[in-house]
């Protein structure tokens, strides 16, 4: 029986992923800020679910978190980076604390725990970290510039530690969902556009990834080609957009 610690489990990906490990017999950590809801989320899922009360915007909580969280119950074998915040609003409309707020939680927060687990798992020699970053770290859209900042700074580090984990034995994975129906937009306050997948689609891929040692996964196979045709032609792509979201209506449609 492993140790899984997955962030942002209340509810949606998060959720959707803690049920699977616990039905393979894993021991889940499942993290939130809202107790309640975390609670609720714990409660018909049994003794291996424990629920982890945490505020990702105080690092005073998350630098200290996987050490209590070892203490506590013996060795933690995978993480999930899934916890994430959003914000719609031109960068121009995007106060700084805004900003830093997503920072801190999309970016910093998940920096510190891939640090935090690297150290730990590599002493042992196994384990596995995975990161929930998302379409927008490769190609952000107007409105979610901050956003889409926040997660390809995760994409960037993420890229890296994959690297310098090689040989140590713990594997470095990446999920990059499209919109998925969850409580994020809500709380976001916009609407998702175009594709929405669902919870269960996206925790499909994240165990194919800890299954079969996968470096990245794209949810959406249209979405993946169109990251390599923005890699091939940047400046035709740029043009399409442009002239895409200059249309009447365009960021609203």
């Amino acid at each position: 029986m492993a140790n899984a610690l997955i962030t942002g489990a209340s509810s949606g990906i998060g959720l959707s992923t803690a049920r699977r490990l616990i039905d393979r017999g894993h021991r889940v950590f499942l993290l939130s800020y809202d107790e309640p809801e975390l609670l609720a989320a714990c409660a018909p899922l049994g003794e291996r679910a424990v629920p982890v009360l945490c505020d990702l915007t105080l690092a005073e909580e998350v630098d200290t978190l996987w050490s209590r969280l070892e203490g506590q119950h013996g060795p933690i074998d995978i993480l999930i980076n899934n916890a994430g915040i959003g914000h719609q609003a031109p960068v121009s409309e995007t106060d700084m604390a805004t900003m830093r707020r997503l920072f801190e939680v999309n970016f910093f927060a998940a920096a510190s725990l891939c640090h935090q687990a690297m150290v730990a798992m590599s002493s042992r020699r196994r384990g596995h970290i995975l990161n929930l970053t998302s379409a927008a770290a490769r190609r952000s859209l107007p409105g979610i510039g901050a956003y889409g900042a926040s997660k390809a700074a995760l994409h960037a580090l993420t890229q890296s530690l994959r690297l310098e984990a090689d040989g140590s034995g713990v594997v470095i994975s990446e999920v990059l969902p499209i919109s998925v129906s969850t409580p994020f937009f809500a709380r976001a306050g916009y609407r998702p556009r175009g594709v929405i997948q669902t919870p269960e689609q996206v925790a499909e891929q994240i165990l194919r990834c800890l299954d079969q040692g996968l470096a990245e996964r794209t949810t959406h196979w249209p979405t993946a080609l169109g990251f390599a045709l923005d890699a091939l032609f940047p400046n035709w792509v740029a043009r399409l957009l442009a002239w895409r979201y200059r249309r009447p209506g365009a960021l609203s449609d």
